[in-house]
């Protein structure tokens, strides 16, 4: 019992020792800095970052903005207040937010007014940093209006001054290859390509290519391109440098040239312009619902009569384009087309009919370039549904504009094409690399027993 007691009152004795070494209660932990991890949040209210010189890294204008700090710590510091625009917001709405005077509100109205830099026209999505002084007041607003410029606003009592910025954009050059699984669509955003160059290269081939009735299973296509950067992330694409397509036993391919007068022209391997005068087809990625024929069923008047032209079924609003250069001679309503365009190439006439609307600015007499949207598809007429009728006439006979042989440009000679072949050589050897490339996946997806739909035909 005797040593119990001397162990209970040692444990006691040691138990007060150390609440007496303890710090005071009332004493106050050494400030710490917090580092705030943006990319791990989704909200968009305004994040506050203290700028104690030498703490704070200047933040990326592409992070999300996470957090609202209560207006007591806005009063207490010099801040970086930071906010990405939503839907619906205001610039005095934000000021608003952010405690800032009115006036100062005006004075920016006012500032718009004057240089147009339209700060008052906010965009979601778009970045804006506001700078405080240690006495709460604001002194520069960064605008980010996208990911390669920016503005910035230096405010003083006497005036606001403006700053444009613009980022160096770095170009490289890239590549992507595949073959047809499913659709160009699909199978091109697959390989690495945007949507903006899928329609391009579809373009560049249009002439003796039409996508919507002899794109094959197997088809191989390869694409040389420009690539643009800002801090390392691509922001777009440029130019298409040089491309291949493969349709079924077809080889086609297009070189990008500059001449020495700085014109831009398409050309194939053997130096001929690539631009006929006619393409193929009106609109991009579609179908044909009905061929050019001299006996079909008419699905409205129901009774056999002839198809003098093809139609394409498409959604309503699909953009229709020019076939060639040419002059609207016809536009307006009739009977069986609706809504239509008749368009003049000389001995040519090309009819575009069932459109749901016209591309403004279209009049009897404009000039119109090829590839130029001159209308949408629609149902206009007699039509059981949205598709683009389209007529191809040699001086006034119709006939077929999927068969009708185009003409052929006469290729570069001389000087012009010593040039022209010292430049597309690396571009042809670039693309038989692709094609090799690709040619050996497919037989080493083959021999596995994969995909045997994706074989590349040479």
């Amino acid at each position: 019992m005797k040593s119990f007691l001397t162990g209970f009152f040692a444990v006691i004795a040691l138990a007060a020792l150390i609440i007496w070494l303890l710090p005071e209660h009332d004493v106050q932990p050494d400030k710490q800095s917090i580092e705030l991890s943006l990319a791990e949040h989704s909200e968009t209210s305004p994040v506050v970052v203290d700028e104690t010189p030498g703490e704070v890294e200047p933040l990326p204008d592409h992070e999300e903005v996470v957090e609202e700090i209560p207006p007591a710590v806005i009063e207490s510091k010099p801040l970086l207040v930071i906010h990405q625009v939503r839907p619906g917001d205001t610039l005095l709405a934000i000021f608003s937010k952010l405690g800032i005077d009115k006036v100062l509100y005006q004075r920016f109205i006012v500032l718009d007014k004057k240089s147009k830099k339209r700060l008052a026209r906010l965009r979601p999505g778009q970045m804006l940093h506001f700078r405080f002084s240690k006495e709460n007041e604001l002194v520069e607003i960064i605008h980010n209006v996208d990911r390669m410029h920016s503005t910035s606003y230096l405010i003083s009592e006497d005036e606001i001054q403006i700053n444009k910025q613009q980022k160096e954009v770095q170009v490289k050059i890239e590549t992507a290859h595949g073959t047809i699984a499913s659709s160009l669509f699909n199978d091109g955003i697959h390989a690495g390509m945007t949507e903006k160059l899928i329609i391009e290269m579809a373009k560049l081939f249009s002439w003796d290519i039409d996508f919507g009735r002899e794109l094959k299973k197997g088809d191989y296509f390869g694409v040389i391109f420009e690539a643009r950067y800002v801090d390392g992330q691509r922001i777009g694409t440029g130019s298409i440098l040089a491309a291949e397509f493969i349709n079924g036993k077809k080889k086609h391919r297009v070189i990008r040239y500059v001449d020495s007068r700085d014109k831009v022209d398409f050309l194939d391997p053997k130096g001929r312009s690539r631009r006929k005068q006619f393409i193929r087809t009106p609109l991009s990625f579609t179908r044909i619902s009905s061929k050019f024929t001299g006996k079909r069923w008419h699905p409205v008047l129901r009774r056999w009569r002839s198809h003098k032209g093809v139609d394409y079924a498409a959604p309503k609003g699909t953009p229709v384009w020019a076939t060639a250069d040419g002059t609207v001679d016809i536009i307006g309503r009739q009977r069986g087309y609706g809504k239509v365009i008749y368009i003049k190439h000389g001995k040519y006439t090309t009819v575009y009919g069932h459109l749901s609307a016209f591309k403004r600015g279209m009049k009897k007499g404009r000039k119109v370039r090829q590839n130029e949207v001159i209308g949408y598809v629609g149902s206009t007429g007699l039509a059981t549904g949205p598709h683009l009728h389209y007529e191809f006439r040699i001086n006034g006979k119709h006939v077929n504009p999927l068969s009708q042989r185009l003409p052929i440009t006469l290729a570069l000679s001389g000087k012009n094409k010593k040039k022209f072949r010292a430049y597309a050589d690396p571009l042809l050897e670039t693309l038989d690399r692709l094609k090799e490339e690709t040619l050996h996946e497919a037989r080493a997806e083959m021999a596995s027993g994969d995909t045997p739909g994706k074989e590349l035909r040479e």
